[in-house]
């Protein structure tokens, strides 16, 4: 029921912020903040602006976890 989707921007605070939350970790996850863990991913372009057509073909291009490298493309 395309109704019933969520939107672009709901769908990525359901994987950061909203589940952070969820799991009582919101202090330490979540968001990119000074004193959190650095968790993260880079992909080649912009999830929520891109054309619909083009979203499935995003490429993660790098992945940091505790800040550090631990992959890149």
């Amino acid at each position: 029921m395309p109704e019933q989707a969520l939107g672009r921007l709901d769908a990525l605070r359901g994987m950061t912020i909203w589940n952070a939350i969820a799991a009582f970790e919101e202090n330490d996850k979540g968001t990119l903040e000074v004193g959190k863990f650095a968790d993260f991913t880079v992909v080649d372009r912009d999830l929520l602006t891109v054309k619909p057509d083009l979203l499935r073909k995003a490429k993660v291009t790098a992945t940091f976890v505790n800040g550090e490298r631990v992959f890149e493309r």
